[in-house]
């Protein structure tokens, strides 16, 4: 499955497509912590810290996708949708964040995909639009770097 939209296209690409497979070896997990935004935990966090001190501290903690809007564009039929790509650790610096930032900048430059059947979009490209840099959040008491991609999505007009 591509997807419905393209924070799903990249979601699904992440989490399945062999192109992808180098990335997912860098989360502890696997494609396990490869997570759309809203379905990472505390819990998720913790269990994968845990994990990580039986070995090698090598691997990122989580990565999430989220769907971060839409635009309309001067172009008739044709809207911007943004995609986040969050990479998550702890207690590691910005070394295993920048690795796995570089591997993804690398996997999706010139993604391209279809949307699936039925979801009324056309086919999508997507642009890298830039990066938040070493980021740490309180709640969740992580590092993190935010990635943004655009693409311009053509829509079925009725």
């Amino acid at each position: 499955m591509a997807g419905r939209d393209s924070a799903e296209c990249v979601y699904n690409f992440l989490k399945t497509h062999i192109n992808a497979a180098t990335f997912r070896g860098m989360v502890w997990g696997g494609a396990d912590n490869v997570l759309e935004a809203g379905d990472l935990t505390p819990t998720i966090l913790a269990q994968a810290e845990t994990a990580r001190r039986l070995a090698p501290a090598d691997k990122v903690l989580a990565t999430t996708v989220q769907d971060s809007g839409e635009d309309p564009t001067a172009a008739h039929g044709v809207r911007a949708q943004y995609v986040l790509v969050r990479v998550f650790d702890r207690f590691q610096g910005y070394g295993n964040l920048r690795v796995v930032r570089i591997e993804l900048m690398r996997i999706l430059k010139g993604f391209y995909d279809q949307f699936d059947s039925g979801a009324e979009q056309g086919g999508l490209q997507i642009e890298y639009r830039g990066r938040t840099g070493y980021r740490w959040d309180r709640v969740y008491n992580v590092e993190y770097e935010a990635l943004t991609y655009g693409a311009q999505v053509v829509f079925k007009e009725d």
